[in-house]
């Protein structure tokens, strides 16, 4: 299995992100069975985002870069 430094900095099962793997609305989400999502913030005040969207995501109107 690979792993590699995801969205939390912390080692992670490695899985294709897109934007999301820089992006600061985006949280990596693993479940107790080892499942990893990546959970998009932006989708608590805005239903035009999904929850947790389909990867690797390649165009997003709500990026913002990752400081």
């Amino acid at each position: 299995m690979n792993r590699d430094r995801g969205i939390s900095g912390q080692s992670q099962i490695s899985i294709p992100e897109g934007l999301c793997a820089n992006c600061r609305n985006a949280r990596r989400i693993e479940s107790d069975r080892g499942s990893v999502f990546v959970l998009c913030e932006l989708s608590s005040r805005d239903l035009s985002f999904t929850k947790y969207p389909a990867l690797p995501v390649v165009q997003c109107s709500g990026y913002e870069e990752r400081n």
